[in-house]
């Protein structure tokens, strides 16, 4: 691995970068449709799946509220689903905070050996951070399922008191500003729009866009400096 020398943090998404996102998340979109079609005995499931960004056929997430949001923001988008079926805003709301599970029940897959990479990155004089839109709680799980949560410098999630998701820049900004690190001594990597606009609206050095996640080349070029197919090719 080379990083060049004029970096000091790097900051990672967690899902679809640092681990798989489709063996995490799929589960829990099957789980969520089929609660919501009890919950309202209707067919809503095609619908909430397009909002979702899910294609249950293929068993792929690509981009939409699953992957770019936080639980609000994926909860909210799901209401309004429903109330196209009908269901008036303060049912579907109250449906929608009973049936939609906070914390996927799929497997945790890491993308590579990130024990490993942490471990490089730290011996390379690199501070590490974790921006991700999920729960504290299942973050937190999931970092020691992986064995790495000793090895990140910082780690901000969805439901954390006063953060603005991705992609505004600020959780990066604040990231930069707890370690003590330069914007522009600070690289972004991620593998959605979300993640990589986050890291060129707030400066960073650059954005790194990895292929292992939801995204492709064509919908992350606008916000990408540098691609790689694989994490531990970075």
């Amino acid at each position: 691995m080379t990083v060049d020398n004029e970096v000091k943090l790097v900051i990672f998404d967690k899902d679809g970068t640092l681990v798989d996102f489709h063996r995490m998340w799929l589960p829990w979109a099957e789980e969520t449709v089929q609660l919501l079609e009890n919950a309202t005995g209707r067919p809503v499931g095609p619908a909430v799946y397009k909002t979702l960004g899910v294609d249950p056929i293929q068993g792929k997430v690509s981009m939409g509220a699953l992957a770019e949001k936080t639980l609000t923001g994926i909860r909210a988008d799901v209401s309004a689903t429903l109330q196209t079926f009908g269901i008036s805003a303060i049912d579907a709301d109250a449906i929608v905070e009973r049936a939609v599970p906070e914390a996927s029940k799929g497997q945790t897959a890491p993308v590579c050996d990130l024990q490993k990479l942490f471990r490089e990155l730290r011996s390379l004089g690199c501070k590490t951070a974790l921006c991700t839109a999920d729960s504290r709680v299942a973050t937190e799980h999931q970092m020691r399922v992986l064995g790495i949560a000793n090895l990140l410098d910082m780690v901000v999630c969805g439901n954390d008191v006063g953060i603005i998701p991705k992609p505004s820049p600020h959780c990066a900004i604040q990231i930069c500003k707890r370690l003590d690190v330069a914007l522009n001594q600070t690289i972004m990597v991620g593998d959605t729009i979300a993640d990589l606009k986050m890291g060129r609206v707030a400066g960073l050095r650059c954005t790194v866009g990895v292929l292992t996640g939801v995204g492709n080349r064509d919908t992350l070029k606008e916000y990408t400096d540098y691609f790689v197919r694989m994490l531990y090719t970075f």
